[in-house]
């Protein structure tokens, strides 16, 4: 006869597995709930129309094709923190000696390991999209001109005249109509979207999030120096492509500031509030205020000088201490 080696799960594993489901799918309608108003930037409205001078110099750059390109920005975004942390949840389970340990989860066992990997992801995908949504409304409610602006709309005005005609220089202008003559239509309404860099504040939020991992998820006790040169790579790969935006004419150095700020602010926030990177372990809290009381005294030596100099009770004098007095003592006692 042969034996079943699973193992059934038991009353409290079913009723956890009903509560995890439950969040599960409460997370997944909030992560659709935010992902709703990218949508209806990105397909539905168009940016705010503002206008321009004529001879303003900043939107007048040429048009270059990105040096860091949006496919390669998904894997940038992805690819480091998912690699960190699904080695470092592995490690930590290791250590602690539960890498065997299973949940119960959708009628078969998962490693528990797996498990808190996938919570640190929807962590991190959860303030990813925050962030994005926070760019997307910048972005369409500024509709700032990008540096290249002028090379990709070519604008024209309903007179028919253009900013080359020497009698609309120094004019400000609001109603107008992009040619776009060897562009497509994406092009010229991106062309209106450089405040804040989207570039920025999405890859400084992914590695600045993913160095606070290591920094707070990972110890290291062979070389601290290998954990620091990581997130030090991490934070570079971020500078270089803020950098990269304003080197290739997609963006205004104002525009990177405050996307890489939006970035940072949104990985420290969703570090400390969401993943609780900072929050202290019990066990760190034990520790703390066993440390943090008043330090204890050797009193055995002054107790036996005592005692080696005191009479037994009710003895005000004896042959081993002569001159003893009363009022000595009751000062002694």
């Amino acid at each position: 006869m042969q034996t079943s080696s699973r193992i059934e799960p038991t009353t409290a594993e079913l009723a956890e597995n009903r509560k995890l489901l439950h969040r599960i799918l409460l997370d997944l309608l909030i992560v659709i709930v935010l992902i709703i108003p990218i949508a209806v930037c990105e397909f539905a409205i168009e940016p705010f129309r503002r206008g321009f001078f004529c001879d303003d110099e900043t939107i007048r750059y040429p048009f270059k094709d990105n040096t860091v390109t949006p496919v390669l920005l998904g894997i940038i975004l992805a690819v480091p923190p998912f690699i960190i942390i699904g080695v470092g949840e592995y490690v930590r389970q290791y250590k602690k000696g539960t890498i065997s340990n299973t949940k119960y989860l959708w009628g078969c066992r998962v490693p528990l390991w797996w498990c808190n990997i996938f919570k640190q992801i929807v962590y991190f995908a959860f303030g990813l999209v925050l962030t994005f949504d926070a760019t997307e409304v910048g972005k369409y409610t500024i509709g700032r001109l990008r540096p290249h602006f002028m090379a990709v709309c070519q604008p024209q005005f309903s007179d028919g005249s253009t900013c080359s005609d020497s009698f609309n220089q120094h004019r400000y202008v609001e109603n107008y109509f992009c040619l776009g003559s060897g562009y497509t239509a994406a092009d010229v309404r991106q062309a209106r979207l450089s405040f804040p860099s989207g570039h920025s504040s999405l890859v400084f939020y992914s590695m600045v999030y993913a160095a606070l991992y290591l920094q707070k998820r990972m110890h290291w006790r062979r070389s601290d120096l290998t954990r620091h040169f990581i997130q030090f790579t991490l934070v570079m790969v971020a500078w270089f492509t803020a950098l990269s935006r304003i080197m290739d004419n997609w963006h205004h150095w104002s525009d990177v500031l405050c996307g890489s700020l939006i970035g940072v602010v949104a990985a420290l926030i969703t570090a400390n509030y969401i993943s609780k990177f900072f929050k202290k372990s019990s066990t760190d809290l034990t520790s703390l205020r066993f440390n943090s009381g008043l330090a204890r005294q050797d009193t055995s030596a002054t107790l036996n000088e005592v005692l080696a100099h005191t009479p037994p009770p009710y003895t005000i004098e004896t042959q081993e201490a002569p001159g003893f007095t009363n009022e000595q003592y009751c000062t002694k006692v």
